[in-house]
């Protein structure tokens, strides 16, 4: 397809009384991605209605003719995070000359997606082995509602993040202070399950979770979850979900969650996709506590607290149930971290 070819379907759109948006969806469906604009076909619907059906080019207007649209994909596509102006210096065209031409082929500068770690090989085949295996067990057992789960989170008192300020023109933006080196901050540990939470605690400001204090917040879980759930702690036995961190999997916490006989539900590293804890509940809870400043422990504890006591059982519910889904996600992305 030639441009002035182009210009004869869009002016074909244009009779039939179809929009702008309407007909460049219509041409690049039937020749493909990229071979129009919605801006262009805009441009060309006011010519034609000014009069003008003539589908050639005017002088100086239209998408340059000095770039190979094959050479230019090639480029793009051989190094994806390569940028305009080297491009301009490949094609001996100016950078607004590229520019122009990415739009015209359907390329579009795409900010790179964070992922929690850079997996390797082993990572990636464990975390598919693990999610297949749990999907196959949950589809012969119901388990689900045996689950536990729990993870620490540190809570900031300082939560305000920069942000833009809408401004006249000549006026400066307001002053921001730039975060502590080391902020103020307090650690939590939450233990929960699809009927809500069971414990949480807030250690003394600065501490972290060893594995002798995580052992002491085990039993205190413990006993409260047999008071709430006498079914599941006197019967088939909870079962423990967890990420692996170095307290959690020590050997004197191992043996403390054996003897009261929880099952430890196999977790692959680095993989809070994976982890109800962080993808469901402390997702949430930062979204709750965006831009919140607290004074003292107390407030930020009372914050947190209603956090957690506001939530319906069906949050709870909610966050556990998506696990198969998610096991699905991940194997079907053959253990590498899905969208």
């Amino acid at each position: 397809m030639n441009r002035d070819q182009i210009h004869i379907i869009m002016l074909h759109e244009f009779k039939l009384g179809r929009n702008a948006m309407i007909a460049a969806h219509h041409i690049n469906v039937a020749w493909g991605p990229g071979t129009t604009t919605n801006r262009t076909v805009q441009r060309w619907f006011k010519r034609f209605s000014s009069g003008d059906i003539s589908c050639e080019e005017q002088e100086g207007r239209g998408r340059p003719s000095n770039v190979d649209h094959t050479q230019l994909k090639q480029l793009v596509e051989e190094n994806p995070r390569t940028t305009v102006r080297d491009l301009s210096l490949s094609l001996n065209v100016s950078p607004t000359t590229v520019s122009t031409h990415l739009a015209y082929i359907g390329k579009v500068k795409k900010l790179d997606k964070w992922v929690p770690h850079d997996l390797k090989e082993k990572h990636i085949r464990l975390r598919y082995e693990i999610a297949s295996s749990l999907l196959l067990r949950n589809n012969t057992e119901s388990f689900l509602e045996r689950i536990v789960t729990c993870d620490e989170k540190w809570i900031m008192y300082n939560n305000r993040s920069r942000s833009g300020q809408w401004l006249d023109i000549d006026e400066p933006p307001k002053h921001f202070p730039k975060p502590e080196l080391h902020p103020k901050k307090n650690m939590i540990t939450v233990w929960w399950s699809a009927i809500g939470v069971i414990h949480y605690s807030f250690l003394p400001p600065g501490e972290t979770i060893e594995a002798a204090s995580y052992c002491r917040e085990i039993a205190v879980f413990h006993e409260k979850l047999r008071k709430m759930y006498v079914a599941l702690t006197n019967r088939k036995g909870p079962i423990l979900l967890d990420d692996g961190a170095r307290p959690h999997a020590a050997e004197m916490t191992q043996r403390r969650l054996h003897g009261l006989g929880y099952e430890i539900l196999p977790h692959p590293p680095y993989s809070p996709d994976l982890a109800p804890t962080d993808y469901h509940l402390f997702k949430h809870l930062n979204n709750f506590l965006q831009n919140k400043k607290f004074e003292n422990q107390e407030a930020l504890k009372n914050s947190v607290s209603q956090f957690l006591d506001s939530r319906t059982p069906e949050f709870y519910r909610k966050g556990i149930k998506s696990l198969p889904k998610r096991w699905q996600k991940c194997a079907d992305a053959l253990g590498i971290y899905f969208d």
